[in-house]
């Protein structure tokens, strides 16, 4: 059976705009830029909206738009489910404060979800979708999720970069990436995932 995820990290937000990590449900929806940035990564994704299974998101106001931004751009009316294990990196004591603030690297020494588990939890939440699905999340979760599949640490992938609105699109029946943060993935990948690989 086909496995890909599509994994989308959210439009700019207000906490982007505005230098803050949060990773509280409500607050911090997206900017008109956001609501745009989003809109135009669903455009980017519409040849293969016929193709979507599903879109699962994070339960965040600001990823919660954006998937709706992203299905309006495709043209994609099907099912949208809520799953916690999409959520943005638990930051602890850092949470609402300036992106400055944060420790290098996300350690539970600092009271921060370890990158390890951001990426473990993304990684169990696409193995109970099957077909294809679009995964709305936040860009630690992502990143985390791409070296886990990479067998990358995260001191290793300060070069990975998961901007606003980005896709990322993971083949998981053969343990492959097939796009790192693209604005829009190539016609070849597209039509690979039209076609179920």
């Amino acid at each position: 059976m086909t496995k890909i995820g599509i994994f989308i990290r959210h439009g700019e937000s207000t906490a982007n705009s505005g230098g803050i990590v949060s990773h509280d449900l409500e607050g911090y929806p997206l900017t008109a830029k956001g609501m745009n940035e989003a809109r135009r990564a669903g455009e980017n994704l519409s040849p293969i909206s016929g193709t979507v299974d599903r879109f699962v998101v994070s339960p965040l106001v600001r990823t919660i738009q954006t998937a709706d931004e992203v299905a309006k751009g495709m043209g994609y009316a099907g099912s949208t489910i809520i799953d916690e294990r999409l959520r943005e990196t638990f930051l602890g004591p850092y949470n609402n404060r300036p992106v400055s603030e944060l420790p290098k690297f996300h350690r539970s020494e600092f009271g921060i979800e370890p990158f390890e588990e951001n990426g473990m939890r993304l990684y169990e939440c696409a193995q109970d979708y099957e077909g294809v699905s679009v995964f709305v999340s936040h860009n630690l979760p992502i990143k985390a999720l791409i070296c886990k599949i990479l067998d990358l640490e995260e001191e290793d992938a300060k070069g990975v970069d998961i901007r606003n609105a980005s896709i990322s699109i993971i083949d998981f029946e053969k343990g492959k990436v097939l796009c790192i943060g693209a604005g829009r993935p190539s016609g070849r990948t597209l039509d690979r995932i039209k076609n179920r690989l």
